[in-house]
């Protein structure tokens, strides 16, 4: 128990720093944020004309059983763009938030005790040093198909902002990974000598 909890602050931090230096330092997110051209117009437009905090999505999507014309409308909107998601909060935030930077350090040791329990369970346990960092490294992989490749296809999301968190996610469970399997590792692995 008490590797599994010293694994999991190691990864934990490990995932918070990483992230903090791929948001702040490296351009692998920054690049692909873009600011609105004339801003101001665009916000004042945006608060007089959505209500509530939601994802918005145009154009519309007809419902299931919508009649032809509909569909063709839609159809005729879709082609000729443009398309997308606004992300809305007309209540506004102060940035960079100590709840948010509280909530992110939990989220990312929740991840990393997730990560340890499954190698704790794994095969992967018994494998050597790096066939354990690979291991982590796969989740980094499985969030990048299911998470960010899904969004890129069914939502739209571009293909390098996706690039982007592709890197980031697969880097972090391996730099994750380095940590978390320098303390996890089989008891039989923990008793083989060293060679002389």
């Amino acid at each position: 128990m008490k590797k599994t909890i010293l694994a999991t602050l190691l990864g934990g931090v490990i995932l918070y720093v990483w992230s903090f230096i791929a948001w702040v330092f490296l351009p692998l997110h920054t690049s692909h944020l873009h600011a609105i051209p004339n801003e101001d117009a665009v916000v004042s437009l945006l608060r007089t004309s959505l209500d509530k905090e939601a994802v918005y999505i145009f154009p519309k999507n007809p419902s299931f059983g919508s009649d032809q014309a509909t569909m063709d409308a839609y159809v005729a909107k879709m082609k000729l763009g443009p398309t997308g998601l606004i992300f809305f909060n007309p209540f506004g935030q102060d940035p960079m938030m100590p709840g948010q930077m509280i909530i992110g350090f939990v989220l990312d040791l929740l991840s990393a005790f997730v990560v340890v329990w499954f190698l704790l369970r794994s095969t992967a346990l018994s494998s050597s040093y790096l066939g354990r960092v690979a291991f982590c490294g796969m989740f980094g992989i499985f969030t990048a198909v299911f998470t960010h490749l899904m969004y890129w296809n069914w939502m739209g999301f571009p293909a390098e902002f996706t690039k982007g968190l592709i890197v980031d996610g697969i880097v972090s469970w391996l730099l994750a990974g380095c940590g978390i399997a320098a303390i996890i590792k089989s008891a039989k692995a923990e008793t083989v000598p060293p060679a002389a």
